[in-house]
């Protein structure tokens, strides 16, 4: 005959403290692996955000790159980069600033003035410039989330920059 040998509670406690251990273990880690990729989609995003207005500045000023269709001037006081294209015998301006948080652009015929809330939000910024360092390179500040500052040059290669009224 088998002889049955008594169970202990401390073999109990064992199985369930390794479970426990287990349990434990595995909330860390997935608690860890969550903060991780939480901060990696925000670092992600933050760079989309910065590259996604530097190239957007960057491909604009390339488009229109043809003589005397790129200017430095304002549009309702507010710094802007202004493209001028003919259409059809009609010039038209395209205005490229910053308004109540926002990068917008907005295309009006020459001579025609809306309300700067009008325009086309294209990514949210908190400060908006541009300097002309010569007829062909000018300075773009840009500033995001009021913190993280950018300064990009741009070469103008035909015709060069032309001051707005």
């Amino acid at each position: 005959m088998e002889e049955k040998q008594p169970k202990h509670i401390i073999d109990t406690l064992f199985v369930i403290a390794l479970f426990c251990l287990f349990a434990l273990s595995a909330i860390f880690l997935i608690t860890i692996g969550a903060s991780i990729y939480g901060r990696t989609v925000n670092n992600m995003e933050d760079n989309f955000n910065n590259r996604t207005a530097l190239a957007y500045i960057t491909q604009k000023v390339r488009q229109s790159d043809n003589a005397d269709s790129l200017s430095i001037g304002t549009f309702h006081e507010c710094p802007a980069l202004i493209i001028t294209s003919r259409i059809e015998n009609t010039e038209y301006c395209t205005y490229l600033y910053e308004y109540n948080g926002y990068l917008k652009e907005i295309m009006l015929r020459k001579g025609m003035t809306l309300d700067p809330d009008i325009g086309q939000n294209i990514i949210a910024i908190s400060d908006f410039s541009l300097v002309p360092i010569n007829n062909h390179l000018m300075n773009c500040k840009i500033t995001i989330d009021d913190a993280q500052n950018y300064n990009l040059y741009i070469t103008v290669h035909s015709g060069g920059l032309s001051n707005e009224k």
